[in-house]
C-alpha cells in the first residue's frame, strides 16, 4: 500500500469539499464545465481522469433537471439517527467561512446540537449562533477575524 503525504491528502480533500461545493451549487451539464471552475479556483492540474474519480468518491449522478437537462447532482447519504454517544468530531461534516460568517454542515439531525454546543461555550468571537438539522450559521463578532474565529470553531468541534 503506497502511504500519501499529509500534504496530498489536505490537497485531496480540499479538492473535494471544493467539488462538493461547486455542484451542490451549480447546473453542471459537463464534467468539462466542472473542471474548468476546479482550474479557476486554483487547481490548474486537474485533469478529466481527476474530475471523474471526484464525481465517484462524491456519489454524484445525472438527472433531468427542471428545464429538461441532465446535470450532475449530489445524492444524499442514508445518515444514521442522531443518537447521544456520538463523539462531536462524527456529527461535523464541514466548516465554511466567507468574509461575513461561517457555516457548519452537519450530519442530518445533530444541526441543533452542534449549535447548541457552539451557544454553550459562549465563544467571545462568536455573536450568535442559528442552526437548523443539519446546518449551523455562525455570526462572528467580528469580520475582520473570522478565519481566527473558523480555527476557534475547527479546534472547538474537533474538526478539519
Amino acid at each position: 500500500m503506497v502511504n500519501k503525504s499529509q500534504t496530498t491528502l489536505d490537497k485531496e480533500q480540499k479538492q473535494l469539499a471544493l467539488c462538493r461545493t461547486l455542484i451542490a451549487g451549480h447546473a453542471y451539464r459537463s464534467q468539462e464545465a466542472l473542471r474548468r471552475d476546479l482550474k479557476r479556483h486554483g487547481y490548474r492540474q486537474v485533469s478529466q481522469s481527476t474530475v471523474s474519480r471526484l464525481l465517484s468518491l462524491l456519489g454524484v449522478i445525472k438527472t433531468r433537471n427542471a428545464r429538461g437537462h441532465k446535470i450532475y447532482i449530489l445524492t444524499p447519504k442514508p445518515q444514521a439517527l442522531p443518537h447521544a454517544a456520538c463523539r462531536l468530531a462524527e456529527m461535523v461534516l464541514s466548516i465554511e467561512a466567507n468574509h461575513e460568517f461561517i457555516l457548519v454542515q452537519t450530519v442530518a439531525g445533530y444541526g441543533r446540537a452542534v449549535g447548541r454546543v457552539i451557544d454553550h461555550c459562549a465563544l467571545p468571537e462568536v455573536l450568535g449562533v442559528v442552526a437548523g438539522s443539519s446546518m449551523v450559521w455562525v455570526a462572528p463578532r467580528n469580520s475582520q477575524a473570522i478565519a481566527q474565529t473558523c480555527r476557534q470553531l475547527c479546534r472547538l468541534l474537533g474538526n478539519l
